[in-house]
Parts: structure tokens; C-alpha cells; sequence
């Protein structure tokens, strides 16, 4: 086994339980990804709130859907296929590339029909700082993306199976970070990983950010830009928002 391979395996190993399959109807197919956002550490555990994340481009139109993983949802067989939502692009928050909608939606969803999730989230410490990103010009840096490809586009309970794309990813003369080459169909959205190398063999994978659009080498909006669209939210008075200490949600007072 390679390194490479070593690589792709811890990826969807910790964070394959973290992404949903997203499709505004009668558009393109893409990725979703749960972020959690660290608000304070304290003596009882983490305090963070919850996000989900995509590309902006997945979010237009007045109908959209979550595809279910019944391997993320408790009890095994409980949930519908998808999960269907209307006024779907009033849920989300769009800066440049990038649309946040609090998770609320999705843990609502589930208490009304008596289930819930168990699904994994990229947590703030892996989410990578301005500092983090400087190593990203000259010469491509090896990447993955973790995400769903379509096998029958647009077909009912079409299956989307979860999979990892590598490339480089490179900052180009306009100061944009892209993903080298094209993309399966159904990783707009996806999160993207990087190794950070440190002595050694020893390295820690970063999620830099996500795909922000379908095209050849599309873009990678990353986690500066995202923080500075998450801070504005989390700052007002936005519905749907959930917090998240020693394992337990409950939403946010208002």
C-alpha cells in the first residue's frame, strides 16, 4: 500500500460519515459537508456550532434535496430515501462560491420522524488558517476530495456512492487556489484535503475548503473566505443554528 492510498483511506475513514449528496432539482448533482465551528473550549467539552457547507452554484431554485445515507442515520432503515426542501434557496447564506446553511434543517427533519444522525463533521481544528494556506503557490500540492459521483443523473433514488478524487491543488498569478484537471460529476461542493508534512513520516490532513464550481480545474473556495462568511452568520440573529457541547445539540437561544 502506498502512501497515497494510506492517505485516501484515513480520509474517508474519518471523514466519509461527514457528507450528504445535494441536488437542487433539475440541476446539477453535487456535495454537502457538516462543519463545525469551535466557539470555546471549557471543562465540560467543546462548544461549537454546526454548519452545512457547499458550492453557492448547488443552492438556486426553489426545490432541493438531501439524498439519506442509511449508513448515517439510527435507527438502520428509519429514514426516506431524501429529504426534500422547498424554498431551498431561501435556506442558505452565499459569499463569493460559497453557501452555509445552519444544520437545524437536518436535525429537525430527523426528530419530526423519530431518527437521528450519526454523522462525523470536519471540526474547526482541522478546517486550515490563513497561515496554513501559505504553502499553496509555486508548484501543485498533492489534494483529495471527498465526494458523491452520480451514476444515473437525475434518475429517482439514484445511487451516489461516496469516493476520493486526488490532484494538486496550486494558487494561480490571481491569487485563486485551484484544483488541477476535472472532477467526477457530483464533487461540486465537496471538501478538499491536504497533507501538511511535518518530520518524517509524520503529517496532519487539513480540509482547505471545498469546490466551488463543476468546471475544469474549478475552484477551491477556501477556509479563510468561509470563516469570514461563517463569523458574519454565527454574529446575528440567524434561525436554524445549533450548538454542539460533549456530544449533545440543542439550538441556540434567540
Amino acid at each position: 500500500m502506498t502512501e497515497e492510498d494510506r492517505l485516501e483511506d484515513m480520509i474517508v475513514k474519518t471523514w466519509g460519515g461527514c457528507t450528504l449528496p445535494i441536488r437542487p432539482v433539475g440541476g446539477p448533482a453535487g456535495t454537502a459537508f457538516l462543519y463545525n465551528e469551535l466557539l470555546e473550549s471549557t471543562p465540560d467539552g467543546d462548544r461549537v456550532r454546526e454548519w452545512v457547507l457547499t458550492a453557492a452554484g448547488l443552492t438556486r431554485g426553489g426545490l432541493g434535496e438531501f439524498r439519506l445515507r442509511p449508513e448515517l442515520i439510527e435507527p438502520a432503515g428509519a429514514a426516506a430515501d431524501y429529504l426534500a426542501v422547498l424554498e431551498f434557496d431561501q435556506s442558505w447564506s452565499r459569499r463569493a462560491n460559497v453557501a452555509a446553511m445552519p444544520s437545524g434543517l437536518l436535525h429537525d427533519h430527523a426528530e419530526r420522524k423519530g431518527w437521528q444522525w450519526t454523522m462525523a463533521q470536519v471540526a474547526d481544528g482541522v478546517a486550515a488558517r490563513a497561515e496554513d494556506l501559505l504553502v499553496l503557490s509555486g508548484e501543485p500540492h498533492r489534494a483529495y476530495a471527498l465526494g458523491h459521483v452520480t451514476t444515473e443523473p437525475g434518475a429517482p433514488g439514484e445511487q451516489r456512492p461516496l469516493a476520493v478524487a486526488t490532484s494538486g491543488v496550486t494558487r494561480d498569478p490571481d491569487g485563486v487556489v485551484r484544483w488541477a484537471g476535472a472532477l467526477p460529476e457530483g464533487f461540486t461542493g465537496a471538501p478538499v484535503f491536504l497533507a501538511q508534512h511535518r518530520s518524517g513520516r509524520e503529517f496532519r490532513l487539513l480540509c482547505i475548503g471545498l469546490i466551488a464550481d463543476g468546471d475544469r480545474n474549478p475552484t477551491v473556495a477556501t477556509f479563510d473566505t468561509i470563516r469570514k462568511m461563517i463569523d458574519r452568520l454565527g454574529a446575528g440573529a440567524t434561525p436554524g443554528l445549533w450548538e454542539r457541547v460533549t456530544g449533545l445539540l440543542r439550538r441556540r437561544p434567540r
